[in-house]
């Protein structure tokens, strides 16, 4: 680049150079005067070194200013990786302290599991000494003359029959009256059952309420049925199955007339045992309702053989908007041929009841009745069974 830039000065002095010895050549021929050609070559050579020289101190002012400005690059140049290098460094450091802290976290968390693994076993272990020496109910005392405060409400809600507008069966239904006045309802009273692995003593509590009732029922009507709700944990439970059993054994004479409900969501967590304890209502004399069924995943054939005799369809989710959809006609026709009984259930408004009439023959809901309250008074199983679920 530095010699690009001098090759101007070399033009202009082979230029005025020529200039010289051509002027001295024309002064020469002209004049014939060596004199005056040898001073026209003389001023012509002076005028050369004068541009050359002032063309070197313009180079050399432009030399420095840019020597000036790469020197001011270069420190740039040396700041910028000395905070370059400064910046790796605490880098690698916070990624160090990063590392120490994240290890010394998997340390603490380590140490944490194997101390509440250590209080888990401790505490198990006392529950089992307490349980294995409390007495089978702690409340016998207490109980001979104190009313327990919890109070178990029994609701009954009609189950109409279309073809002659009356009141056919009951679904049984429950919730929780507490000792400040409130009251818990079924729904929540279900989820907290549920989720606390209570749901087995539940369900075995309401049924040796429902079954006086039920006797009580069948009087005036002798083929009135009691629709009670069911858990997939009691029926996956070997144990509450047994007791559920002797109950209906005890309770041979409207034995008939109990139809547990197990939801299409209960009937998909059922493992072996659970699939035992569905056959072995039937062997017992009750029958099964499999309740909130969609139009996919019910084996219908399989659950005609395990003693399911109702299938039971919200009525929310018959109608999308445009009408009865053809595939809950088509899954009604087959469930009809294989003898199953519909019932459409929580029938809200007149839209839902119109369209009940192409679908099931029983139906229940609050747009035809509303649940009817069977008050009782809550005893020792329902303090043991009921009172944790709230």
């Amino acid at each position: 680049m530095k010699h690009a830039r001098g090759l101007p000065n070399i033009y202009v002095m082979a230029v005025l150079s020529c200039m010289a010895v051509a002027a001295g050549i024309v002064v020469l021929a002209v004049t014939s005067q060596q004199v005056a050609a040898v001073v026209a070559a003389i001023f012509c050579l002076a005028l050369a070194q004068v541009l050359m020289l002032w063309t070197t101190a313009v180079k050399t002012s432009n030399l420095e200013e840019e020597l000036l400005i790469l020197e001011r690059e270069r420190r740039m140049a040396e700041q910028k990786n000395s905070e370059a290098f400064v910046s790796a460094e605490l880098f690698d450091t916070e990624i160090a302290e990063l590392k120490r802290r994240a290890q010394r976290f998997e340390t603490d968390i380590q140490d944490a599991r194997t101390a509440s693994r250590a209080q888990y076993q401790e505490l198990n272990q006392r529950y089992e000494t307490v349980a294995a020496n409390a007495p089978l109910y702690p409340e016998l005392k207490a109980a001979a003359d104190t009313t327990l405060k919890e109070q178990l409400n029994i609701l009954l809600q009609p189950v109409i029959d279309l073809s002659t507008n009356a009141t056919a069966h009951y679904r049984a239904q429950f919730s929780i009256t507490a000792a400040n006045g409130i009251e818990i309802g079924y729904d929540k009273l279900i989820l907290n059952a549920d989720r606390g692995g209570l749901r087995p003593g539940l369900d075995l509590h309401v049924t040796n309420h429902a079954i006086p009732l039920l006797r009580r029922l069948r009087v005036k009507n002798p083929g009135m049925k009691m629709f009670i709700p069911m858990g997939a944990a009691t029926l996956m439970s070997e144990s509450s199955m047994a007791a559920m059993a002797a109950a209906l054994i005890e309770a041979n004479d409207v034995a008939d007339g109990i139809v547990f409900e197990l939801t299409h969501e209960g009937l998909g967590r059922l493992n072996e045992v659970g699939i035992a304890g569905l056959a072995s209502i039937a062997r017992i004399g009750a029958t099964m309702a499999v309740m909130d069924a969609s139009v996919g995943g019910l084996d219908l054939g399989s659950l005609r053989q395990l003693g399911v005799k109702f299938i039971g369809i919200n009525a929310g989710s018959i109608d999308s908007g445009f009408g009865i959809a053809s595939t809950w006609h088509e899954f009604v026709q087959v469930a009809r041929g294989l003898q199953f009984q519909i019932m459409l259930t929580d029938v809200a408004n007149s839209k839902q009841a119109a369209a009940s009439a192409q679908i099931a023959r029983l139906v229940a809901g609050p747009f035809f009745a509303p649940p009817r309250r069977v008050k009782l008074k809550a005893g020792l199983a329902a303090r043991a069974s009921v009172s944790a679920a709230a």
